[in-house]
């Protein structure tokens, strides 16, 4: 049965991500669904999305004749006429994702472009592009959805929500949980499409504290007790580098100590620091990984596609997790349906012995209005204690931001639960402003 629904242009913002053929093969899996007039592609490197257009124009050419194409580094080109803008920027590319995964690790901290100090560094970056990109958007119209998937999502979302606090149009969100869910529903060996979580804590911090399916049968004890007492594989375990692999056996780790409920991946960087220190390569980390590995990959795939008339022999890209959420998401804001996901929203009592103006990362629905959290209720003092300690941190680095503040910033590193020495605060702080010049200075 063909749906009439009403068609849409979206702007994919960070068209040179090597995520983006994937997502381009989402968008064909589901036109029925999400139909669409027009496709920009935006990216201020031409270079990097040059490597993926041939293969993007092609692959719309042969399975998505109907809709209007569209490469761009204009960003009035981009964003004068679009009713979504499908956001995934990198900030300063691979070159300062180095920095921040290598940096730390010469002063014994967590590398990651996340959490920890990589994560503020890649913060501060993210939110100058953002708080541009939001302004430029909204000089042509108030009712373009900004679907934000940019990176260090829990910084950003407060950050936008501190600049922009009247804007009901931007929704933050995170293929995290919806990844884990992929997981769970293996492990289990029942159908995601049928399972349904409750869920608490902020972005890339948070745990699951039910998992139950449409039929009524609850299936929480049944994955705890199996990841108390076996390694935790993701669902593409096979496609996934060592390191990866690494993130997921550190929940039966965690869970040997807190096994009240299911933690998300990112809490390892704050429980077992030490130990991924020890582990890491400060000369080869995730950004060497990811361009030796899937991005290597894509560029080949996509290379594939120059001089070509057909897709012969060339490969489909298409993503299970990222590129699903995103067109997920969309669908369920422009046909109000009111589907079930992990979103980030302002706490506003739905945690009610936490901070209001924290954004949460909760159970809920996104329709027209965007997303709704559900109600959860109090938490016990040991995870509003880490919660509380995340929340300061990402809160200090936001205000360090908009205030250029560098009292501020350091306060930040100092709190993060994989620093807290001031003196290494200090040193990162320094050595990351050093390199960051142009995209944020701190007085």
């Amino acid at each position: 049965m063909t749906m009439n629904r009403k068609k849409h242009t979206i702007t994919i913002a960070g068209a040179g991500s090597a995520r983006v053929p994937a997502l381009v093969g989402n968008l064909i899996e589901m036109k029925e669904r999400f139909p669409l007039t027009k496709i920009i592609f935006y990216d201020i490197d031409n270079e990097r999305m040059g490597k993926m257009q041939a293969y993007d124009e092609l692959v719309l050419k042969t399975y998505y004749p109907e809709a209007e194409v569209v490469f761009t580094t204009d960003m009035d080109v981009a964003y004068c006429h679009t009713d979504f803008v499908f956001c995934q920027m990198r900030v300063g590319k691979g070159e300062m994702r180095s920095y921040d995964e290598k940096m730390p690790l010469k002063y014994g901290l967590v590398g990651q472009e996340t959490c920890g100090p990589g994560g503020f560094s890649y913060g501060m970056r993210s939110l100058g592009a953002m708080k541009e990109m939001v302004e430029k958007v909204r000089s042509y119209s108030k009712d373009t959805w900004i679907l934000n998937y940019t990176n260090p999502a829990a910084i950003v979302a407060l950050g936008l929500d501190r600049l922009f606090p009247d804007d009901k149009r931007i929704l933050n969100l995170c293929d995290q949980p919806f990844s884990l869910m992929k997981s769970f529903a293996k492990i289990l060996e029942v159908p995601q499409e049928t399972l349904r979580a409750r869920y608490f804590g902020l972005n890339h911090f948070g745990w699951f504290t039910d998992l139950f399916d449409t039929a009524g049968n609850n299936y929480f004890d049944q994955l705890r007790d199996y990841l108390k007492n076996h390694d935790f594989k993701p669902f593409n375990a096979e496609q996934r580098s060592k390191s990866w692999l690494d993130t997921y056996v550190r929940v039966n780790k965690y869970m040997q100590y807190f096994d009240e409920y299911i933690p998300t991946t990112y809490l390892q960087y704050y429980f077992f620091p030490d130990e991924i220190v020890q582990e890491s390569n400060p000369h080869y980390t995730r950004v060497d990984e990811a361009r030796d590995s899937r991005e290597k990959e894509v560029f080949e795939v996509c290379g594939q596609a120059v001089g070509r008339d057909t897709m012969d022999g060339i490969t489909m890209l298409t993503n299970g997790v990222f590129g699903k959420l995103m067109v997920e998401v969309a669908e369920s804001i422009a046909y109000d349906l009111h589907n079930e996901f992990i979103v980030l929203v302002k706490n506003n009592g739905i945690i009610p012995n936490f901070e209001k103006d924290a954004i949460v990362e909760v159970a809920g629905t996104i329709g027209k209005n965007g997303a709704e959290g559900y109600y959860f209720g109090n938490i016990d003092m040991f995870y509003k204690g880490l919660m509380e300690n995340q929340y300061a941190y990402e809160s200090l680095t936001v205000d360090a931001f908009i205030e250029q503040d560098y009292k501020k910033a350091l306060e930040a590193l100092t709190l993060n639960r994989t620093v807290i020495d001031p003196e290494k605060a200090k040193a990162i702080l320094d050595d990351f402003q050093s390199v960051s010049k142009d995209y944020w200075v701190l007085k």
